[in-house]
């Protein structure tokens, strides 16, 4: 019977944190400020879906430093487990997922790795930063950037990719 009592605590202590996660997940803060940072620093709630034969869909909380010719990016899950790191800069790039570490020759070639497309890191970090700017094959929607959130959708590619961000104010 204590066997059974120890279980059931288990499984109620593990629904209590996973509660508590998603609360935290869903709540946003009553005050926001500003969500571009002069010194290139994000960081956020992050959603990838990628379309296609075996859909795929990341999200993960993100902490982004850096320019698009070299930057740092690491997703971790909401209870905070580092998912991945990846960096890069002018002549590589490197992904690293648990202990497997992987080199790329550059930023899009690690992108078109991991989702299937290059991403248009130019005009990301542009968009990051209050900036309009079209990057060919991309539509960019600030959904509400005055709450720190934007989307961008590939357009007439394939795998279709969206990206839905979500900054938290600094």
């Amino acid at each position: 019977m204590s066997h059974r009592r120890a279980y059931a605590g288990r499984l109620f202590a593990a629904c209590l944190v996973l509660l508590c996660a998603l609360l935290v997940a869903c709540s946003t803060p009553t005050k926001r400020q500003e969500y571009v940072t002069p010194n290139d620093v994000w960081e956020g709630r992050l959603s990838v879906q990628v379309a296609g034969e075996a859909p795929q869909r990341i999200s993960a909380d993100f902490f982004l430093e850096g320019t698009a010719r070299r930057a740092s990016l690491t997703l971790n899950s909401p209870l905070g487990t580092r998912l991945a790191r990846m960096q890069w800069d002018a002549t590589s790039a490197t992904l690293e997922v648990g202990d497997q570490k992987r080199s790329f020759e550059s930023v899009d070639a690690m992108s078109t790795h991991t989702l299937g497309s290059a991403l248009p890191m130019q005009a990301l970090f542009a968009w990051l930063q209050g900036r309009p700017e079209t990057a060919p094959g991309w539509e960019i929607q600030t959904l509400d950037m005055r709450q720190g959130r934007i989307r961008a959708r590939s357009v007439d590619r394939t795998p279709a990719v969206q990206i839905d961000l979500v900054l938290e104010p600094r």
